[in-house]
């Protein structure tokens, strides 16, 4: 994936976080393990708020550092997609799932450190700095909110 302006960056990890809450929604709807599709449901929710999370950083963000180009972005390697979990979902459960949403958070605070270390400003290593702190942060309360779920 090659970025232009930091505008794209954002754009795309907000249809990143969309397109997991809605692949979440699809597999909590016809999942037959209820907790497994509770998991599934928190997630698309949590994914939904990330997006709006986004929305803001991008709205609170000035056009110097939105409009911002990056001569060559890094390319990010894409973490696997939710069709190959479906296929094998009636053998995962709540562990393989949080695994799995896990490595997504993962990808996104490795391409925001890369960003961060290339970063052409420090307007904009200060953003990729911050985007990369509140997705470990999620992270961490997305580990901790499954793991209540398996006390249930």
């Amino acid at each position: 994936m090659r970025f232009r302006r930091i505008k794209d960056v954002l754009e795309w990890t907000r249809r990143f976080h969309n397109t997991l809450a809605n692949d979440y929604d699809g597999l909590a709807r016809g999942q037959e393990q209820e907790r497994v599709g509770m998991l599934l449901q928190y997630l698309a929710e949590h994914e939904r708020a990330l997006s709006e999370a986004l929305q803001h950083y991008e709205e609170d963000a000035g056009a110097e550092v939105l409009n911002t180009w990056y001569d060559q972005a890094p390319e990010i390697a894409l973490p696997p997609d939710l069709d190959s979990l479906s296929e094998t979902l009636e053998r995962v459960d709540t562990q393989s799932v949080l695994a799995l949403a896990l490595d997504f958070h993962d990808v996104l605070i490795d391409m925001y450190e890369t960003f961060a270390a290339k970063a052409p400003t420090p307007g904009v290593q200060r953003l990729f700095d911050s985007l990369s702190s509140q997705e470990t942060r999620e992270k961490l309360r997305t580990a901790r909110d499954a793991l209540r779920l398996e006390d249930l």
